[in-house]
């Protein structure tokens, strides 16, 4: 079973996709960040006009079934649009007992994506275990 989380909004920034050179974390693997939803090959540098950034993850037996999981979307630094290190939007759920897989995404806002670098946070029962860097350029 997949679980899925769509984060989407005015402020909205990010969506999730799949790496081909795939990252891994305690809890984690074939971490995948990309403007594709189920692409196969990583992206770090998007454009402003993106319309959804999308985050994948196969979770491992280290994440225990009724862990809280959340998804956070961060801009680290946005030039002043918005305050360092500001959280745009996240979401959290439980793992249930078959689910290995989580999908999440975040839309472009109105204006367009800020240029500057952003992160996507995935914590487990508020312990942060991965953080996947972006920019947008």
């Amino acid at each position: 079973m997949r679980i899925r989380s769509m984060m989407m909004g005015a402020a909205a920034l990010v969506a999730v996709g799949a790496f081909a050179v795939h990252a891994q974390a305690e809890g984690f693997e074939n971490i995948v960040l990309s403007a594709s939803k189920d692409a196969n090959e990583t992206q770090a540098t998007f454009a402003p006009d993106t319309a959804k950034i999308f985050l994948s993850a196969d979770l491992t037996d280290e994440v225990a079934s009724g862990s809280k999981l959340t998804v956070s979307w961060i801009s680290v630094d946005s030039g002043g649009v918005a305050p360092a290190n500001y959280k745009i939007d996240e979401a959290s759920f439980e793992i249930g007992k078959i689910e290995n897989h989580i999908d999440a995404s975040l839309s472009k806002p109105d204006a367009g994506w800020p240029v500057g670098t952003y992160q996507v946070q995935i914590a487990v029962d508020g312990t942060m275990k991965e953080a996947v860097d972006f920019s947008v350029k």
